[in-house]
């Protein structure tokens, strides 16, 4: 999909209703793909929504898109960190390992199976769908939440790092106040597939201390490993400048003026701490032919011979680039730089400084 296909599906968002429908499982945008590959930048999402909204309408969205700035940020602070228990260990924890009958989507849950087998087939799973699923592995389940992650992560056309290891976190309780437990009360109420006598269709108090239930106790190992596609020829002009992409920045409006080598750069490193399905790499190699001029090249930033003159843009994935860094669009870039200890507390910063949903100026240019 081209940038300007991808404007044009932003352009199409009802953010009036998304507020109202966005917790049912038919209400969500499905922009989050072109999001985490960099494809439109958070503010120019928020300002086209403001372009056609009044800010109270546009409000809910804003709120939500506020999540990805402030899981990007904690990345930025925390490193590694997020990947494990951030804030308490999780508890109860009767294995690490994956339970069979998620993998198999056969969990009993109508909705639930139903959600992995789109996962499967598209690589898209509606929030609300993750949130449910999550809950189940990690406190119906009792497994402990990370490799769950790796899993859905490897499906996920917008498989986040920073996204996706907070959110099990907050659902298991290592990174927020109390755990999340799905309840089939709650899944009938946002999902089509009305069911009832599921293995989660009792009460919160009883789903948060029962028993792991006979069909989820049966579990099996993941092998997730990435295949990396074709590497185009490395073709460097010494003359010209490089600019450098990377997996969540492919960018194609980013420095267009400037007479350089482009490449994007998918390295076997970062790959083999986080694999990716094929169909995830397939949609990493089409968004950057979308990229005119790029190569697409499969190797280590430290074995190519790049020349002193490269632009890439800082993101948490790629700490070890050199060259001249340009910053990521923020949405709320007058919000100090650091950790907050809550999305709350984000926000509250969010809404001193500019008051949560106010257009920025021109959108879509890094920061240098």
């Amino acid at each position: 999909m081209s940038r300007d296909e991808v404007l044009a599906r932003v352009a199409q968002i009802d953010a009036a209703r998304y507020a109202r429908r966005r917790n049912h499982t038919d209400g969500g945008t499905e922009i989050s793909p072109f999001l985490t590959r960099g494809l439109v930048t958070l503010p120019e999402v928020r300002d086209e929504v403001l372009e056609r909204h009044t800010p109270s309408q546009a409000s809910k969205f804003v709120f939500e898109l506020a999540w990805r700035e402030y899981w990007q940020r904690e990345w930025t602070f925390l490193g590694d960190g997020i990947f494990s228990d951030v804030k308490r260990s999780q508890y109860p924890v009767s294995s690490r390992r994956m339970p069979r009958a998620v993998l198999e989507a056969d969990t009993g849950v109508d909705a639930l199976d139903d959600a992995i087998r789109t996962l499967y087939d598209t690589g898209y799973m509606h929030n609300h769908a993750r949130m449910w699923l999550s809950g189940l592995i990690c406190n119906v389940a009792r497994t402990h939440w990370w490799q769950p992650s790796q899993w859905l992560y490897y499906h996920l056309l917008d498989g986040d790092p920073a996204s996706n290891s907070l959110s099990w976190q907050w659902v298991a309780g290592t990174n927020s106040h109390k755990k999340y437990v799905p309840a089939q009360s709650n899944v009938n109420k946002y999902s089509p597939l009305v069911q009832h006598g599921s293995i989660i269709d009792v009460g919160y108090g009883e789903l948060a201390e029962m028993a792991v239930p006979d069909r989820l106790t049966e579990r099996a190992d993941l092998d997730l490993a990435w295949a990396p596609p074709p590497s185009d020829p490395v073709t460097i002009d010494p003359a010209k400048p490089t600019v450098l992409y990377h997996s969540f920045w492919l960018n194609a409006s980013w420095r267009r003026d400037l007479d350089a080598n482009r490449i994007v750069l998918l390295e076997p490193s970062w790959f083999a701490r986080f694999p990716v399905a094929p169909h995830v790499t397939d949609y990493l190699v089409r968004c950057a032919r979308e990229i005119p001029g790029a190569a697409v090249v499969v190797a280590e930033f430290d074995d190519l011979d790049l020349g002193d003159d490269v632009y890439f843009a800082r993101h948490p994935s790629v700490p070890h680039w050199r060259g001249t860094a340009d910053e990521m669009p923020r949405m709320f870039p007058d919000v100090p730089e650091k950790s907050y200890a809550s999305f709350t507390s984000f926000w509250k910063q969010c809404e001193k400084t500019s008051g949560g949903t106010r257009r920025s100026g021109p959108p879509g240019t890094a920061r240098r």
